[in-house]
């Protein structure tokens, strides 16, 4: 089957574009949205559905990292991308902006936060991986913007990701799980309130199962990880959960919870 990747950046940069929602922005926000803007390229491009998923056409995430920002930062890469040439700095991070923007405290407000959400997931980020690496113990791993993971009679797939930005990107999954067939799976780190939890279930659980999307959680403190929708093909490795029955305990619990809700 062939790829469907595209031959240049220009899908990206125009996915990455639409995830940036403010005339401000720092170069940890553009890297932990180069992620999603990679998964998004993959699913605009036409020929979605014939693309094998092999990541090796792809450079790797940091020379990829290096051309964006080559591209938003000094030299645009097209007339339709925007260039950020202006900086500042605040307590040591360097904020950059669009030439027409004119800073004001809600800009600058909304950039930090960016940077803070930005920065906390891309610093769990090897940590995630080092937990999904042991829990696929035996499988060979694979690095890339989706990791991959071959073992002798199954692959699976991982995409690293935060709930909140599972929320605006279930579109983006639904579609590749649906193409995978029970084998890709979203990790996210744990949060401070089953909040977003409790709200995906209710909303989006049903239409996550139906695609066969997996989504698990990690504690990055305790380097454990735990089903939250979905368990993987390979049974074999249910029991390199923390708690394997905690998915199943969520189904017939927050189900209740839910309609009680509704």
């Amino acid at each position: 089957m062939a790829n469907s990747i595209p031959s240049d950046i220009s899908s990206i940069l125009s996915e990455l574009s639409k995830l940036i929602d403010n005339e401000i922005i720092s170069e940890k926000e553009v890297e932990a949205k180069l992620f999603r803007a990679v998964l998004r390229s993959i699913i605009a491009e036409s020929n979605f559905d014939n693309f094998n998923f092999d990541f090796s056409v792809f450079p790797d995430f940091l020379t990829l990292f290096e051309e964006v920002k080559e591209s938003l930062f000094e030299i645009p890469h097209s007339i339709t991308s925007p260039h950020f040439s202006e900086k500042f700095e605040i307590e040591g991070v360097i904020f950059c902006h669009l030439h027409t923007c004119k800073p004001d405290s809600k800009k600058i407000e909304r950039a930090y936060t960016s940077y803070i959400k930005a920065n906390e997931f891309l610093q769990i980020l090897p940590k995630m991986k080092e937990i999904t690496d042991k829990f696929f113990k035996g499988y060979l791993a694979k690095d890339g913007v989706i990791r991959e993971y071959r073992g002798d009679k199954h692959t699976a797939w991982v995409f690293y990701s935060t709930m909140d930005d599972v929320f605006e990107d279930l579109d983006y999954h639904l579609r590749i799980a649906e193409r995978l067939n029970g084998r890709y799976c979203i990790v996210v780190p744990v949060e401070k309130t089953p909040k977003n939890f409790i709200n995906f279930f209710r909303e989006h659980s049903e239409e996550a199962k139906k695609a066969g999307l997996r989504i698990w959680v990690v504690n990055p403190e305790r380097g454990t990880i735990d089903p939250f929708i979905g368990y993987p093909k390979d049974l074999n490795l249910i029991k390199n959960f923390h708690n394997p029955r905690i998915a199943s305990i969520i189904s017939s619990f927050w189900r209740a919870e839910v309609k009680e809700l509704d």
